[in-house]
This record gives C-alpha cells, sequence and structure tokens, in this order.
C-alpha cells in the first residue's frame, strides 16, 4: 500500500477510508421468520415485460435513485441474449420487488432487461457476434420477419415478485443474494433501493452538507452511495441507543433507515441540526484527524474509519449547546486523551477495528468515548 506526504508533511495513507471488519462473530440475534418470506413465481411473456418497459410513466424501474449502472454488456453479449430467445433457449429468472405494482424494482436481471429493451424498443442494439443464427448479423428488430419478432414477444420467462409486506430484513437477504448482475449492489445501494421517499431523501440531504464533506476532508467517495453509508450509520445510532443495539449491523441500519419515515418533520429537522453540529465541533477537536485512528499520531495519519465516525459523530451530536460550548473550550484535552485512548488501551483499538459489528465492540467504545467527554466537561 503506496503512501504519500500531505503540504502538512503528516505521513497519509493514500485509501480514503479504512476497510471493516463487521463481523460479529455470531448469528444474527433475531434471525428473521421464514414464514414472513412472500415471494410470488410468475410466468411471464417477454412482451409483458416490454409493455412494462414502455409504458409511461415506465412500470419497471431501471433507474432508481442509486448508482447503478445498465449497458455494461458489449453488444455481443446483448446479441446472444436476444439470440437465446430466438432459439427458444430459457433465460435465467428475474427478481422484482413488488412493493408497487404499478412500478416494478429490478432485483436481478438488470443487464438481461436492459439488452431487450435496446433491441425492441429503442432499436439501437444491431445482432453481432452470433453463435448460431449468422444470417442475422447486423439486423435490427425491425429488420426480422415477423415471426421472428413474435418468438422474442411470445417467449416465456420466469418472475420472482417479491410481495408487499415482507419485512425490510428478509427483502435486504433476498437483494444481497440473488443480485448478479454485472455491477452488484452494495448494501447501502440495497438500502437505498428498498427506501425511497422521506428515509433516501433524508439520507442524500445529510450526505451533501457542506459540514460532513467539510468534517470527513471530502475524503468519503460518493460512487456505490459511501457517503450515505457513513451517514445512516450515524442516523441508526443517534435514533437508537447503543445499548439496545442487536447484531447484525447490516439489519439494524436497514431498520433504522426505514424507520426515518415515522420521524416527524421537527424530530428530522433536530438530527440534522445535531449532526451538523456534530460536523464542526469534530472538525475543530480534531482537525485533519477527524474520524482516523490516531495509533501513529503526529507521524501517519490513517483512512477514516467508520466506527469511530460512528461513535464521536452520534455522541457529539447528542450533546447540548452548552456541552459543546465546553467541550470545544477543552477540545486540546478530549484531543489529546482521544490519542492516548486509541494507542493505549488495547480493547478499544480493537472495537473499532475488528469484529465492530459485535454488540460487545459497540457498547465499549460508546463507554469509553462518553467516558472521555464527560471528562472534558468537568474541566
Amino acid at each position: 500500500m503506496s503512501n504519500k506526504v500531505n503540504d502538512k508533511n503528516t505521513l497519509v495513507d493514500e485509501s480514503q477510508v479504512e476497510y471493516e471488519d463487521i463481523n460479529t462473530g455470531v448469528l444474527m440475534e433475531k434471525p428473521f421468520n421464514p414464514s414472513q418470506i412472500d415471494i410470488s413465481t410468475k410466468p411471464l411473456t417477454v412482451d409483458l415485460l416490454i409493455k412494462r418497459l414502455k409504458a409511461d410513466p415506465v412500470e419497471i424501474d431501471l433507474f432508481p435513485d442509486f448508482q447503478r449502472k445498465d449497458d455494461l454488456w458489449n453488444e455481443e453479449k446483448q446479441s446472444r441474449l436476444i439470440e437465446s430467445l430466438l432459439i427458444k433457449f430459457p433465460l435465467p429468472a428475474f427478481y422484482f420487488d413488488g412493493t408497487n405494482n404499478n412500478n416494478w424494482l429490478v432485483v436481478d436481471g438488470l443487464q438481461r432487461l436492459s439488452a431487450i429493451r435496446n433491441f425492441v424498443i429503442t432499436k439501437k442494439l444491431k445482432l453481432t457476434g452470433l453463435e448460431f443464427l449468422k444470417k442475422l448479423e447486423g439486423s435490427t428488430f425491425d429488420q426480422l420477419p415477423r415471426n421472428l419478432q413474435r418468438q422474442i414477444e411470445e417467449a416465456q420467462v420466469t418472475a420472482y415478485i417479491i410481495n408487499p409486506g415482507t419485512p425490510i430484513e428478509v427483502k435486504f437477504n433476498i437483494f444481497r443474494r440473488v443480485n448478479t448482475g454485472g455491477l452488484i449492489m452494495e448494501p447501502q445501494e440495497i438500502r437505498h433501493a428498498m427506501n425511497q421517499g422521506i428515509p433516501a431523501s433524508y439520507i442524500k440531504e445529510l450526505a451533501e452538507l457542506q459540514e460532513f464533506i467539510d468534517a470527513t476532508e471530502g475524503a468519503i467517495r460518493t460512487e456505490r452511495m459511501l457517503d450515505r453509508e457513513f451517514v445512516t450509520r450515524f442516523v441508526s445510532f443517534y435514533m437508537n441507543d447503543n445499548k439496545n443495539y442487536i447484531p447484525d449491523l447490516d439489519t439494524f441500519m436497514n431498520t433504522s433507515m426505514s424507520d426515518i419515515k415515522k420521524l416527524t418533520d421537527a424530530e428530522r429537522e433536530k438530527m440534522k441540526s445535531d449532526f451538523i453540529a456534530a460536523m464542526n465541533l469534530s472538525k475543530l477537536i480534531f482537525k485533519e484527524w477527524a474520524f482516523r485512528k490516531a495509533d501513529k499520531y503526529p507521524d501517519k495519519r490513517k483512512p477514516i474509519n467508520k466506527a469511530l465516525f460512528e461513535v464521536w459523530s452520534v455522541s457529539l451530536a447528542k450533546l447540548t449547546d452548552e456541552q459543546r460550548s465546553t467541550i470545544s473550550n477543552n477540545r486540546q484535552l478530549l484531543f489529546n486523551e482521544s490519542v492516548e485512548l486509541i494507542k493505549n488501551d488495547k480493547k478499544f483499538f480493537d472495537s473499532i477495528t475488528v469484529s465492530t459489528g459485535n454488540k460487545s465492540s459497540v457498547n465499549y467504545r460508546f463507554s469509553e468515548v462518553e467516558a472521555l467527554i464527560k471528562n472534558a466537561l468537568k474541566k
């Protein structure tokens, strides 16, 4: 791993965010009930999928508000998909989230649907690299004989529809297990897809705050929603006391993000205000060392650590304005003691390094940071 020296002559790891081991070391403490899984198997024709894609507004959402890419397949791979339909080869099953029956969300099958759209609807795909139907090379959909067009339209496919009422933790695991496309969805992208509306918009709003960007020095990527994962982690532990945390971390964050819509406008505004205050105070206390392990301080600055972001952002957000003022006055003391904690307390270091989703790790890092803050408030 390469390093570089910044303009403050501090050795900095070029990685922007530290890899996190969130393994809890135990099975999910509250596993979901398999009887809650509600998935329907539907035999469909390609023509039905085409009609949903052509509808205005569309009834299959290829572009939900998360950074997932269509058209990852080249023209030859797309053409082979069309050829499979023409020679009656079965396609793999499609998975859709059917929570809104008027707008299915693609769980698995995005690239296949994109190929069908490109050939039948937008007509921008010309068949190329075919294995069996060489005489159709270079053909568009409109240039096919009607019997072959009909063969595509009447081709049978299987779709699995995740029905309304399926618990969010069940839905998350279905997304994660069956998502096999060219660009596998990150957990935060799945959370975002499942929580459209108020929760998704709110997380996006907080992630775009300049105070958050400044406190993290713009080091957290927006690609694949990494920035929104950080914000969701803050929101989850802000809304729920760490003592009530039940592993695993992904399920905890899924449920918490869904619960955002249950808050009042005033409660969401208060959480946003506290988040901004926590970001400003973090930058004031830690400067360029905010949310980074300082075990090599002052010689080497490490990447941003998710667990440190979680515990410091939440702990500072829950202070009163008066307490934040006191902390601001005693910021050097708090900074020094936080460095000593990371350097000298192996249990704390481990709690932000390995099995960070373990309940004991979560509770220990919160208790230690809260103790530092309490001490600073006494001075």
